[in-house]
């Protein structure tokens, strides 16, 4: 009972150190400047009652009134304006102040400065509540998902008024910390309408960004720059302690519920659908994310039903559950969507609203619903594209050959392979390195004496490993091999076809890899001349062959890069 409240006290005070608070943060900061001592208190106190009542309240809000969710964020964007226009401009610094001794009398009290302070940063902490968009974990994912959909209950408002309180602890103590070195330092003191009329102007800019989207994009590109250190923050509720709880909270409450109102994420192709809505057609409930090979190899059937039964009624509803960290950002999803020609509807589930209404645990994952919006079979994984294909005729009516006899497997499957591999140390069970692995830090490490056996894997040169993705050192390559000693490189000892693996370049830097096999360059797949260009943040066909080899793959980086996961076909 007390496991969730407990766990998003925790969670709520470690967002402080999520980069998702950035775009806010002038509005934090803003409680150190003037407003006398009481305004940290208000602005706590109007967060915590507005996170908490329009987490649990926001979509019957917005049903009752017919406006749409954003525009809260305007309401709010406005109050920041307003006080950022205040803290810059006298004049309207003086009318404020007018208008708040006025309303004052005519309540017919005398509202000490104090009092000023302390209910001027309630409604700025209201407006913080309406805007509060951090890289929430599965805890606060939950709740969410289960107020969008009303089945929020007593165990919900307890989650979230603690994760509201664990947030709002650290806040204060930034806020009240900023007036301490204005006290102490006189320098600062004396300049106090200077730095005042400073967050002024970062206050406007940020009721800017919150009324543009600007600061969602903020959001997307500061997850590119530090995946792993936006997914780690949100590790402390990853535990099977947690885990479980939420399974039992979720089955009791979303048992009635319609799955696609649980994701509170963007849709692309489409404005948000619900299988209420879509009664009347067959639909097909596809759960993947796009650096997964196994979800890769669905696409061409996806797209050959879509087009082949799309307007005999069957509808496809994507479902984009992020594996890895750089998979929650719009911008790639998007990017990744057009290239990848997935033109039906897809959701962007980063919270794993839908994937839990689901309890599914598997890419790619199959839901198939007949007209009447009765789940008619599920399927797990690749293959039986036949067997789906003939229960969408069944569903929908009609009759023809399947698809299989046309589509091209575009990465059919070796009998004989090596295993999925991760490349952090939180899944990397068959790293073979020395016992002295430096984690979440720079070391570096050299391949084991006695050679690299099958299905292992390791590292040359300086590393920085991670629990979730590893991060190469600047380094050099070149076609004839050549490689700098401060050069970073990874190895696999496989057996496969193919071998895929995901990476992601970072920012600032030029990334590419020189790619060998056995000592000898690759050229097939992504791979031109032994030279890959990395271009963006996906899953990289690194061997690309006619039948499973056995043998060593070496990827020698030059610019830094991130590498996550192993693949083979």
């Amino acid at each position: 009972m007390f496991v969730l409240p407990a766990f998003a006290l925790l969670a709520g005070i470690v967002t402080i150190l999520s980069p998702c608070i950035l775009p806010v943060l002038p509005l934090v900061l803003s409680g150190s400047v003037g407003g006398g001592k009481s305004r940290p208190w208000g602005i706590i106190t109007g967060f915590i009652l507005s996170f908490t009542a329009f987490t649990l309240t926001l979509s019957a809000i917005t049903r009752a009134l017919g406006i749409p969710p954003d525009a809260l964020r305007y309401i709010a964007a406005g109050i920041v304006l307003s006080f950022g226009l205040v803290m810059v401009i006298p004049v309207f610094k003086d009318k404020f102040a007018a208008l708040a001794t006025r309303m004052a009398s005519g309540a017919g009290s005398r509202m000490t400065g104090e009092k000023k302070g302390f209910w001027g940063g309630l409604l700025l902490g209201f407006s913080l509540g309406l805007v509060w968009t951090p890289c929430v974990g599965p805890i606060m994912a939950s709740v969410i998902s289960l107020a969008l959909s009303g089945g929020t209950d007593t165990g919900s408002v307890a989650i979230t008024l603690s994760y509201a309180v664990g947030t709002a602890i650290p806040l204060l103590l930034v806020m009240n910390g900023g007036r301490a070195l204005l006290v102490k330092f006189s320098f600062l003191s004396k300049n106090a309408g200077r730095i005042q009329k400073i967050f002024g102007v970062l206050m406007i800019a940020s009721a800017i960004a919150l009324a543009t989207g600007l600061d969602r994009k903020f959001q997307s590109w500061v997850l590119d720059l530090l995946p792993s250190y936006g997914a780690g923050l949100t590790s402390i509720e990853n535990n099977s302690l947690v885990l479980d709880a939420l399974d039992k909270k979720s089955a009791a409450l979303v048992s009635s519920a319609d799955p696609l109102t649980l994701g509170s994420g963007q849709w692309i192709n489409s404005s948000p659908l619900t299988l209420q809505n879509l009664k009347g057609k067959v639909v097909l409930v596809d759960f993947w994310t796009y650096s997964c090979i196994n979800c890769l190899r669905t696409l061409p059937y996806l797209r050959a039903w879509h087009d082949k039964y799309g307007s005999a009624g069957l509808v496809i509803v994507g479902i984009h559950s992020p594996e890895f960290a750089f998979e929650r950002s719009e911008q790639n999803v998007r990017k990744a969507i057009k290239d990848l020609s997935v033109t039906w509807p897809v959701a962007m589930d980063n919270d794993f609203g839908i994937w839990n209404a689901y309890s599914n645990r598997y890419w790619p994952a199959h839901y198939l619903y007949g007209r009447d919006g009765t789940l008619e079979s599920t399927h797990f994984g690749e293959g039986s594209y036949d067997e789906t294909e003939a229960l969408i005729q069944k569903l929908l009516g009609v009759t023809g050959k399947p698809v299989s006899e046309t589509v091209r497997d575009s990465a059919p499957m070796a009998a004989e392979r090596s295993p999925e591999t991760y490349l952090g140390y939180g899944r990397g069970e068959r790293f073979s390195s020395p016992e002295d692995t430096i984690r979440d830090g720079n070391g570096r490490y050299s391949l084991p004496p006695g050679g690299l056996g099958q299905n292992r894997w390791a590292f040359e040169g300086s590393w920085n490993i991670g629990s979730e993705s590893s991060a190469s050192s600047e380094g050099s390559a070149s076609p004839e091999g050549s490689a700098s000693p401060q050069g970073s490189a990874l190895y696999f000892g496989f057996t496969a076809a193919k071998v895929h693996l995901v990476i992601n370049p970072l920012p600032g830097s030029k990334a590419e890899a020189f790619v060998t096999v056995d000592g000898a360059p690759v050229d097939g797949g992504d791979v031109r001349n032994g030279v890959l260009t990395l271009d963006s943040d996906r899953l990289y066909t690194l061997y690309d062959g006619e039948k499973p080899k056995s043998g060593i793959i070496k990827i020698q980086f030059r610019g830094r890069a991130e590498v996550y996961a192993f693949t083979f076909g």
